[in-house]
């Protein structure tokens, strides 16, 4: 007798178990568009098959357990994307089975709905190795900019208005503004712009860029990645839950800690610059304005310097952070 799919959506634990110690096998999720799951016990993987359409698959090369392509199967074409799970089926249901939610119920195109999934199921499908060199250094800034406004005000709204593990357009967004946190650790204040929309404010909304510096240092004077982030945790009291939510959708896992032991320190005190109209900026308005056929410019990341910039001072809580403290 086949498993079968509970009354609803999708399967119960049990029936699940059975279809992973099963032979290969196909369900139904219902809904439309249409959505199938594909078992492959023998292989270790799993798939979600939806009809092509127009819209694109989502480019997943930075991932070791995930793959999007273009299948055909009873002469339809259908976007399909599957999953390593190795020894977590569970998960890897669980994440096609979001998608498959996205996609019938939320109506969003496989691209979105993928990559929403993935940033809620990372540890699964992630490269492995630990975060870049280059996150590494943006997290810590981050984390320095967090631990100063918790010393400001309310640990959990500090909390709650971290968005930069989010893939948010701003990295915080507080009611008195939005913070944009770059950290580097050169000597000049160049700091690398990821995309068009970074750096354009919400409406209504006054944008800040933040610039932190950071060196290396000795345990005596720096803290590590690990050390930074149990001194926030420490802070961030009935909020340490969603803190430590946040922190896992940005790449960090306690068991690779050791994989990060170098301590930093700051190198100067942080700077804070309004991003109005005179402030050097790469976004759609200008590409619109300056470009042949703007509409073909896709994205476009830049690196700039405001070493020479007359820095500003912001509203709180993020004041007390360009002040030293």
């Amino acid at each position: 007798m086949s498993p079968s799919a509970e009354p609803g959506r999708h399967l119960t634990g049990s029936a699940l178990e059975e279809y992973l110690g099963a032979k290969p096998s196909v369900i139904r999720v219902a809904g439309e568009p249409e959505c199938r799951i594909v078992f492959d016990p023998p292989r270790r993987s799993m798939s979600l098959r939806t009809p092509r359409s127009a819209d694109e698959l989502p480019e997943l090369s930075a991932y070791r357990r995930v793959e999007a392509a273009i299948v055909i199967d009873g002469g339809r074409a259908w976007s399909e994307v599957t999953v390593d799970y190795a020894d977590r089926g569970p998960e890897a249901y669980l994440l096609l089975t979001d998608i498959a939610d996205m996609i019938q119920v939320g109506r969003l195109p496989i691209a979105d709905a993928v990559r929403s999934a993935l940033d809620t199921f990372r540890d699964l499908v992630s490269t492995g190795g630990g975060l870049s060199a280059e996150r590494q250094t943006g997290l810590f800034g981050e984390l320095l900019f967090l631990r100063s406004c918790m010393a400001a005000g309310a640990a959990g709204s500090v909390v709650d208005a971290w968005k930069g593990f989010e893939g948010n357009e701003h990295d915080f967004v507080f009611p008195t503004g939005c913070f944009e946190i770059k950290t580097t650790r050169t000597e000049r204040r160049r700091h690398r712009i990821g995309g068009l929309e970074q750096l354009t404010p919400l409406p209504q909304t006054p944008l800040w860029l933040v610039s932190v510096q950071v060196t290396s240092a000795s345990t005596a004077t720096g803290r590590t990645l690990g050390d930074l982030i149990d001194v926030v945790r420490a802070a961030a009291g009935g909020a340490r839950g969603r803190l430590d939510a946040g922190l896992t959708q940005a790449g960090w896992r306690d068991a690779e800690r050791s994989l990060y032991p170098d301590p930093l320190v700051t190198r100067s005190i942080p700077t804070a610059y309004r991003v109005d109209d005179g402030f050097p900026v790469i976004d759609r308005a200008v590409v619109a304005r300056a470009c042949v056929r703007p509409e073909l410019i896709v994205d476009v990341d830049y690196t700039i310097d405001v070493t020479s910039l007359t820095p500003d001072t912001p509203p709180a809580p993020a004041d007390r952070f360009v002040k030293g403290g």
